[in-house]
């Protein structure tokens, strides 16, 4: 069966590495087919902040078709960060220009936001929140999954972040410098958090869809709750038992023992990182190469012990 979710990434520019290239950590973590595991995390995050599920609850697909919505957000994520320089600010402008149409007001009242605050996709706040909490789950899924990174490696991927985030519009006036300044910022945002009555209907249809007619329940929540903070955890109504704990602890296990030791590099990475390898192999013979081979064909494993 095809593993194949959303459309594969045509070749591109022989020689353009994109926004970060090979070698980089967000080459590195991202290439994972793990990783969007972290996603219902990650919407549920979004979703926290009143504005954000306001915008989602009155302007988004989610409604009519969450599944569609989940891979259009992973087709994003996949194309900014394996295609050339053309094909991220393509993307970019994709979704800029869906985005454009989000706005309105805050139907009631909740937490620290009062009824009628205008909300817009576009707005440096709401940019930013999203764009955290993407990079959070993005680190903490391939922590969970593949194995543990350290503060440097995740320091070295939210540098890398930057220039994607810049794409999506969260410029250097709204992005802390380093990434200390973004746990400390990101911490704050989400102490003032709370999952309203349209966050829990919203993450209630997500959890619920079907990925190709087949239900992913109860898995969907397994994976919500594995990765969520515990103050959201229980907002969302995700239970966190012990028995809840010790799945979680099979499934994690499971899964890096078969997609990060035994899967081949075809099934464990997505199909647009090995484009993006090739496309940067492809460079002109009086080009300089743009990083060690080793470095390119590198598969940056980790043993289930050393992931404790």
């Amino acid at each position: 069966m095809s593993l194949r979710l959303v459309p594969p990434l045509p070749s591109g520019t022989p020689g353009d590495p994109g926004l970060t290239g090979p070698g980089s950590m967000v080459w590195r973590v991202s290439r994972e087919r793990v990783v969007p595991l972290g996603g219902l995390s990650a919407l549920l995050l979004q979703l926290a902040h009143p504005l954000v599920a306001a915008g989602v609850a009155e302007h988004s697909s989610f409604r009519g078709d969450p599944t569609k919505r989940l891979m259009l957000t992973l087709e994003m994520l996949l194309v900014t960060m394996f295609g050339d320089v053309r094909q991220a600010g393509e993307m970019t402008q994709r979704i800029a220009n869906i985005h454009r149409a989000v706005h309105g007001t805050l139907p009631q009242d909740t937490g620290g936001w009062r009824r009628g605050t205008h909300y817009s996709a576009t707005s440096p706040e709401l940019c930013f929140w999203v764009y955290a909490t993407i990079i959070e789950t993005s680190l903490n899924s391939y922590s969970t999954f593949v194995h543990p990174l350290d503060m440097t490696e995740r320091a070295e991927f939210y540098r890398e972040s930057e220039r994607w985030g810049q794409l999506y519009g969260v410029g250097k006036d709204i992005r802390p410098v380093s990434y200390q300044d973004f746990r400390d910022r990101y911490a704050r945002t989400l102490s003032g958090l709370l999952a309203d009555d349209q966050a829990r209907s919203v993450a209630r249809m997500i959890l619920r869809a079907r990925l190709r007619g087949i239900p992913i329940r109860p898995w969907s929540y397994l994976l919500a709750a594995g990765l969520l903070p515990a103050p959201l955890r229980t907002q969302y109504g995700l239970r966190w038992s012990a028995v809840q704990r010790a799945l979680w602890w099979v499934f994690t296990h499971a899964v890096h023992v078969v997609m990060c030791r035994l899967a081949p590099a075809r099934l464990r990475f997505w199909d647009h990182y090995r484009v993006a390898v090739m496309r940067c192999r492809a460079a002109a013979p009086d080009q300089a190469p743009l990083c060690p081979p080793s470095r390119l064909s590198s598969t940056g494993t980790g043993s289930a012990a050393s992931r404790g």
